[in-house]
């Protein structure tokens, strides 16, 4: 990948998520420590993203949680305006019905009123006859006008009737102007009653719908808020995405640096070896020469000192590989180092403890060095190596022990106790287990502790 390639896939997932730079990779101009200090860079980055990952995770939740208790508060309210709306309507109910009896109330007032004006009118009319024919004296004259006492009798019984009369009208005024009285106070209470009730039942409709409308409100924010986390979130995902990329590319670019280094040293040396073999040739024809001239004393002449050969010593391929104990399990590329990292299948943040090589068709895997296969089998869960797939471990002694896993099913070509050499096949590059593509999972123990296999191949 060139550097302006790169720089561009920068820049794009920057402007997308506004938090991290990466790094660019051109093997052409940097070294090998700079390759690896990139390397740690990206990982540090992929780090922190599956922090903010987590922390928008956690935001993802507490917003559902709000948004369910939110829901819960609005179906409350829901039902306490279905309530009042139920009261609201049997108000109304009432109110037709008190207004019915107020129309009754208002006819029979009118009736009141009129007999009370009826009677109003009679009252003045016989007040107006005595103020006219004299006091009250005059009933006095009638009685006492009698020619006999049946007379008397006749014209006192009709003066009694006659007060009476006035008395029972006057009685009759009095109830009616009471009863006026009361069914107005009546009228006026109830209507009064009403319009209190209504305004209480309509002041808590509105604060019900006013409260509705801050919760509908409220679970469209949180909602919106929890889109726009999520999308961030997909964002910090798709992020986290290339920077494994970047490091998938790092990676292949410090094995490809660590290869050229390696061939520049085995060049060296076999360059170093030609010269050697060079020097030797000139000294054996310069000593034959010499020999040629010799006329005297064979015994001399063939007591000649002659130079050994140099032993010729060429160094190992991995120049991190003082004693050459493991070689490369199977030819691919280094996809994925010795590292933290985000499991591509269960997406938890992991340590890696091996390496993976990767490569297509059918790629045999070879032992990294000689031993006794301690495990040959199907890595079931439980048994140390789930996950795995098809694996294989092998104990070297000295405390190292290397393991092969996601192996192709029906590939093993070893068993548990079998002696094994250097370079001998143990079976086929495969994806078993947890795993997203064809690729072996190599791993190197040093008592019982995984160790970064790179130094050791």
């Amino acid at each position: 990948m060139t550097y302006k390639k790169l720089l561009a896939n920068s820049l794009a997932i920057t402007v997308a998520v506004g938090l991290f730079t990466f790094v660019p990779t051109n093997a052409k101009a940097a070294d090998l420590n700079e390759l690896q200090k990139q390397q740690q860079a990206i990982q540090q980055q992929r780090s922190n993203i599956d922090s903010h990952i987590d922390e928008k995770d956690h935001e993802v939740s507490v917003l559902e949680r709000k948004q369910q208790t939110t829901a819960a508060e609005l179906e409350s309210l829901v039902k306490s305006i279905t309530e009042t709306n139920k009261k609201l309507q049997k108000q109304q109910q009432e109110v037709s019905v008190t207004n019915a009896e107020v129309s009754k109330l208002k006819n029979e007032i009118a009736v009141l009123q009129k007999s009370i004006e009826d009677r109003l009118n009679l009252l003045k009319d016989r007040a107006r006859a005595i103020q006219i024919n004299g006091n009250g004296q005059e009933y006095m004259n009638v009685i006492l006008a009698s020619d006999s006492f049946s007379d008397f009798i006749d014209r006192a019984t009709l003066v009694s009737t006659l007060v009476n009369a006035d008395k029972d009208i006057m009685t009759d005024q009095r109830e009616d102007e009471d009863a006026l009285n009361s069914k107005q106070k009546q009228t006026e209470t109830k209507l009064a009653n009403l319009k209190k009730l209504s305004n209480e039942i309509a002041l808590s409709k509105n604060n019900l719908e006013s409260q509705k409308s801050q919760k509908d409100e409220l679970i469209l924010a949180i909602a919106a808020e929890k889109d726009l986390t999520q999308q961030q979130k997909n964002d910090l995902l798709a992020q986290q995405g290339q920077l494994a990329a970047n490091e998938q590319t790092i990676a292949g670019n410090i094995q490809a640096e660590k290869n050229r280094q390696a061939q520049l040293q085995l060049e060296a040396a076999r360059k170093a070896s030609a010269e050697r073999a060079a020097r030797e040739a000139t000294a054996k024809a310069a000593a034959a020469q010499a020999r040629s001239k010799a006329v005297t004393r064979t015994e001399t002449a063939a007591a000649a000192p002659q130079e050994e050969p140099e032993t010729i010593s060429i160094p190992s391929i991995s120049a991190a590989s003082q004693t050459g104990m493991f070689i490369k399990p199977a030819a691919g590329i280094l996809t994925s180092g010795f590292s933290d990292r985000t499991n591509p299948v269960t997406g938890q943040h992991e340590s890696h403890k091996g390496q993976d090589i990767a490569a297509g068709g059918s790629v045999p895997i070879y032992a990294a060095a000689g031993g006794t296969v301690v495990f040959s089998g199907f890595g079931a869960p439980g048994s140390g190596y789930g996950g795995y797939g098809y694996v294989v471990e092998i104990d070297h002694g000295n405390g190292y022990q290397t393991l092969y896993g996601h192996m192709r099913a029906g590939s093993l070509q070893v068993v548990a106790g079998q002696s094994v050499s250097q370079g001998q096949g143990i079976g086929m590059m495969g994806s078993t287990g947890q795993s997203t593509g064809q690729h072996l999972h190599f791993e190197i123990h040093k008592n019982g502790v995984p160790v970064d296999p790179s130094p050791y191949i």
